[in-house]
């Protein structure tokens, strides 16, 4: 049986990739949008490692459609690995 090479990284995010370590010189700060319901589900997992060193401040977007106990545990998780952290009503 001939084996099969399952493409598993969507062209689009390839180009997005891409695109992001091509213009980031560009940039002076990064903002990081994540969903409060979901901060852990929502985010990019290399986002940090193509932004490097670059300042980055995370947003946790939709704050009132979460639990505000949890929300105060993940901006403290986040200002522990230095990254300053803000809620915000998006809806």
């Amino acid at each position: 049986m001939p084996s099969q090479v399952i493409q598993w990284f969507p062209g689009h995010m390839a180009k997005t990739r891409r695109l992001i370590s091509e213009n980031l010189k560009h940039v002076d700060l990064v903002i990081e949008l994540l969903d409060a319901r979901i901060p852990g589900s929502s985010k990019n997992p290399e986002i940090d490692g193509l932004i490097g060193t670059k300042p980055k401040i995370t947003v946790l977007t939709k704050a009132t459609l979460a639990n505000n106990e949890i929300n105060r545990l993940w901006v403290d998780y986040f200002s522990k690995k230095g990254t300053p952290t803000v809620l915000i009503d998006s809806v």
